[in-house]
């Protein structure tokens, strides 16, 4: 599904290695359980069915030991032990983190989580785990929060200035070359920044990618979560003050399920943009896999939009709060009802992108042929970016309208 684009990430299910500022970071562990260890700690992972809250979407995380990711990583051959930013390495516990012993046998799950039965040396993570009902719900309503506003996470995406002032204060020569080359548009070096980023990424829900880069166009597929991933129940609490649940009404479920993918798209399009300035233009479109009549899969697309970089540089994330009516502000396609229900459209084709990219080009050189200073054409093919022209010469001619004005 989805593979309209050659290049695909999809982070695994059941070992994640997590590279961030911080360090690095392991999540090991199957669908419901999992623990994962990085500079932080260890933390144990258990799913809504686990935690006594299923049909809500809520999961359950809690710290279970100071000791972090360290010798796990040399253990399981994955390479040396994480770095810590001041430039030491973590030391696991000699308890909780074993190498394989000569049969290869690895660190079990029992001994990561401290979680066991009755019977010695087994592990039940099917055992509910006895929460307050109030944490929960506080818990629920903080999930909710970051799954509707994902967007005010992301960082203000920088000017081609900033880009250049950020890696000129580097000390890293070697990064500083990476920089310069992402800046130039080396596809080879943004495809490397697009992928880390990616393999990094941690969300509350599970996001496949196919993109392709062409000029300083970037074409990207999501595989966007369904709307029965999140859950129909809310916990609330009863008069007894006992944890009780609530069927959402159809309304809300949608009302969520758009403004969740809403701002899941802002919240990529702004991170893809503040990898290389040199990318311009983001198509983006977010489509689930439904059953046809014939009960065959097929790709159905809920929105295809053309993200333009100044206004992306331009906008406050924390701040944004109507999320379609920011959409509305590029080319799209999306049919949203007033209840919130999308309609499938048909997705933008990155060969019409590429060719945007080709004309805006091919009239950026012809104005500096002209005589005009390369920033003021950037500043002005950038203001151009999202609008659509017929040919080379409708473009220079209101680009020249532009200039003249100025």
């Amino acid at each position: 599904m989805g593979l309209r684009f050659s290049k695909s990430i999809r982070l695994g299910n059941y070992l994640r290695l997590n590279f961030s500022g911080s360090g690095v970071s392991a999540t090991v562990g199957k669908k419901g359980a999992s623990v994962t260890l990085g500079q932080r700690g260890t933390f144990l992972n258990l799913s809504p069915s686990l935690v006594g809250i299923n049909g809500t979407g809520l999961s359950y995380r809690k710290k279970i030991s100071a000791a972090g990711l360290g010798g796990l990583m040399e253990g399981a051959g994955l390479g040396r032990a994480a770095k810590q930013p001041n430039g030491g390495s973590t030391k696991p516990a000699e308890s909780l983190v074993k190498k394989p012993n000569a049969t290869g046998k690895s660190v079990s799950m029992s001994e990561l989580t401290g979680i066991t039965t009755d019977a010695p040396g087994t592990t039940d993570l099917s055992s509910k785990v006895v929460r307050p009902a109030r944490a929960i719900l506080e818990e629920y309503e903080e999930a909710l929060e970051v799954r509707l506003h994902l967007h005010r996470y992301a960082e203000q995406v920088m000017t081609a200035e900033e880009f250049e002032e950020a890696f000129a204060e580097s000390d890293n020569e070697a990064k500083k070359e990476l920089y310069r080359l992402s800046a130039d548009g080396d596809e080879d070096t943004i495809e490397s920044f697009i992928g880390s980023f990616m393999n990094h990424l941690e969300l509350p829900y599970d996001v496949r990618v196919n993109y392709e880069l062409e000029g300083d166009v970037l074409s990207a597929d999501l595989d966007l979560p369904e709307i029965e991933d999140f859950g129909s129940e809310a916990p609330v609490l009863t008069k007894e003050g006992k944890l009780g649940y609530k069927k959402k009404p159809a309304s809300q479920l949608k009302s969520e399920y758009a403004e969740t993918i809403f701002s899941l798209g802002v919240f990529l399009g702004a991170h893809f943009f503040n990898l290389s300035p040199f990318i311009q233009t983001i198509v983006l479109s977010g489509f689930t896999t439904v059953r046809n009549h014939d009960g065959d899969l097929e790709d159905e697309y809920l929105y295809s939009v053309k993200f333009v970089r100044k206004i992306f540089e331009e906008t406050k994330f924390f701040d944004l709060t109507d999320l379609y009516a920011f959409y509305l502000q590029f080319e799209n396609r999306i049919r949203l009802s007033e209840a919130k229900a999308f309609k499938p459209v048909k997705p933008y084709e990155p060969e019409s992108a590429v060719q945007s990219a080709a004309m805006t080009e091919e009239a950026a050189l012809a104005l500096q042929e002209l005589g005009y200073g390369k920033a003021d054409v950037k500043n002005v093919m950038s203001e151009l970016k999202g609008e659509e022209f017929a040919s080379v010469s409708d473009l220079l001619r209101e680009a020249l309208k532009r200039l003249s004005s100025r």
